[in-house]
């Protein structure tokens, strides 16, 4: 594999994680929530939402008009911590609203939810967002996953735009395996998701059935190895997250550039390769005021792991963006082992095959 190319179109994805709070305490969740931090003022947040459009008008700005490729929309992603539990959440998603209309880009109004949240709260947060991922984590209390399941049914009796993302917890796998049950049973579109850990945590190791379950088998899936099975010994399961992934959307991929086939799960290693992944991504931390290109990978313009500001200096953020898009000096070179969000950004090992793929997602 020499190129990696999504088969469906893109378009920009914000991550603003606006609140560190949660009311769960997933051990896969890493530094993802702090209940020690307070909620961010309602004024910060106002500013980073009026810093978000500044930032994704000079990426969109390039895109061009009517592509197959590329479609001139942006999927805002207001997310915690718990979002929900933000007390100025409902002013805040009625903010963007209005502040959407302000642009000639299509703005979504997204949030990823673990749903535990009462029914009356639920009901006045749902009609403001235009999408609604919920995530299942099986290490919740069952009043917990009760709530979850009846605020999934409200969202399907009133139509909204929803999916399930169940969070595969290897040991809690029957559970989560009855969750995915439970939600084809009732028709409701359901991710199962594998859980990514860094190399040295070994909770989340998956055995080869629970592989299989995954994955099936296919060509780009890990094979068992002699490695592998020493692994399981070792650690008791196989550290999916360092071998094998799919886009957390499940967008197929074509993997040449001659675009004769498509999978999901591809090997996730790209390091050294290069990457549009700032092109498509923005990753905000309202609690400590770090701007991100991305979840994950966290890559700046300047090749290195870090972030490309603060929120307290947005404009530097925003004239060093705007230089190195006027030099065509706005792409990445992979330096991680391993990528997980943000594995769908068009990306190539050969970087003139990289300038040929490029062209189609720009304007000339």
């Amino acid at each position: 594999m020499k190129t990696l190319e999504p088969a469906e179109q893109q378009f920009f994805h914000v991550e603003w994680e606006s609140t560190l709070k949660c009311n769960l305490d997933c051990s896969y969740c890493g530094d993802g929530h702090d209940n020690t931090q307070p909620h961010p003022s309602l004024n910060k947040c106002l500013e980073t939402v009026d810093f978000i459009f500044e930032y994704v008008s000079l990426y969109l700005d390039t895109y061009p008009n009517n592509s197959d490729k590329v479609m001139k929309h942006v999927n805002l992603n207001v997310y915690g911590g718990e979002s929900l539990f933000h007390p100025q959440i409902l002013d805040i998603l009625k903010y963007i609203k209005e502040k959407r209309k302000e642009y000639d880009f299509s703005v979504a109004i997204s949030t990823i939810t673990n749903a535990v949240v009462g029914k009356k709260h639920w009901k006045k947060i749902i009609p403001n967002l235009d999408h609604i991922t919920v995530s299942y984590h099986a290490e919740s209390t069952p009043k917990q996953k009760t709530i979850v399941k009846n605020n999934i049914l409200h969202l399907q009796e009133n139509k909204k735009n929803f999916q399930v993302s169940c969070m595969m917890h290897p040991r809690h796998w029957e559970e989560c395996v009855d969750m995915v049950e439970w939600c084809r049973e009732h028709e409701i579109k359901v991710i199962p998701r594998q859980i990514d850990s860094k190399w040295s945590d070994f909770r989340f190791n998956y055995t080869e059935e629970q592989k299989n379950w995954l994955y099936g088998t296919c060509d780009n899936c890990p094979k068992t190895k002699i490695l592998d099975k020493l692994s399981y010994v070792l650690k008791n399961g196989i550290d999916l997250s360092s071998k094998v992934r799919e886009c957390c959307g499940r967008v197929p991929f074509y993997i040449d550039e001659n675009y004769d086939s498509t999978t999901t799960v591809v090997e996730n290693k790209f390091k050294g390769w290069n990457c549009s992944v700032n092109r498509f991504f923005l990753y905000i931390r309202q609690t400590t005021g770090q701007v991100f290109t991305n979840k994950d990978c966290r890559q700046n313009l300047e090749n290195k792991i870090g972030p490309l500001g603060y929120l307290n200096n947005t404009d530097e953020i925003l004239e060093n963006t705007r230089q190195k898009i006027k030099n065509k000096e706005d792409f990445i070179k992979c330096q991680k082992t391993s990528c997980w969000c943000g594995m769908c950004a068009p990306k190539s090992k050969d970087s003139d095959v990289f300038k040929k793929i490029m062209e189609k997602y720009q304007d000339d």
